[in-house]
């Protein structure tokens, strides 16, 4: 399917490639309005653009998938940055229960590899992309090159078939550094797990803290990873196209 409006991404991301993300975020709702859209998950990256569209009052929807096991924080951080920037946040919920799906299927998925790709896709990516497509062209991202691995090589905008629609990520160029910069320098409110050694936070049932020098991703499906007789480090949920 054809996306709205028709775009040259290799001209585009040559003219963006050296803006600074407000800049970028400019650009997004001059061309997409209210058909662009800011996909959160609480982080602190999610916090920044949060403040970004606040400043430039961009009256565009947040959307945040409650899977039904995020840590009690993640929700109070969703709704103080909603409180505090009058963010219209929708929040999306799986179909089923972890109840439900528990029943459905026997088990856990969460617990093995190969069985939480199937629990991220029905509790994260099938809810989000199933309330995506057709409502928003554009998606806004808090991704960044910094974070490595395939994160390493994303483009400012890009297209996600699976939506129908063109994915953006205006911290393309930013760190981890940048990031805390603006957020202090801003007083933005940061998911308060990101200060006791969460620097990655997911669901609760498969986030835990990480140890100095170890990998800022360490701590995500650490009980995954740990089980493997060679260890494994590519695992991620599946929502961001980039990261498979």
């Amino acid at each position: 399917m054809p996306l709205v409006p028709p775009l040259n991404l290799d001209a585009v991301n040559q003219q963006l490639e050296n803006q600074s993300p407000r800049q970028i975020l400019e650009w997004v709702w001059k061309t997409f309005g209210k058909r662009a859209a800011l996909q959160s998950s609480m982080q602190k990256t999610a916090s920044t653009l949060s403040h970004l569209i606040y400043s430039l009052d961009m009256k565009i929807d947040v959307l945040f998938v409650d899977t039904g096991v995020h840590f009690p924080e993640t929700l109070q951080t969703r709704d103080l940055l909603a409180q505090k920037y009058n963010l219209n946040v929708i929040t999306l919920h799986p179909a089923r229960t972890m109840e439900e799906q528990r029943q459905d299927y026997g088990r856990d998925l969460y617990m093995a590899d190969g069985d939480y790709q199937i629990c991220c896709e029905l509790r994260k990516e099938a809810p989000f992309l199933g309330w995506v497509r057709g409502r928003y062209d554009a998606v806004i991202g808090g991704l960044m090159r910094s974070e490595g691995g395939k994160r390493s090589r994303i483009r400012i905008i890009g297209e996600d078939d699976r939506m129908d629609a063109y994915k953006i990520y205006p911290l393309a160029n930013w760190d981890e550094e940048k990031v805390d910069e603006y957020n202090e320098r801003h007083e933005v409110p940061v998911h308060p797990l990101h200060f006791l050694s969460y620097p990655s936070i997911g669901c609760s049932t498969c986030t835990t803290p990480v140890a100095p020098g170890e990998n800022p991703r360490a701590g995500r499906w650490r009980h995954i990873r740990e089980a493997q007789e060679i260890p494994v480090t590519h695992l991620y949920c599946g929502i961001n196209r980039e990261d498979k």
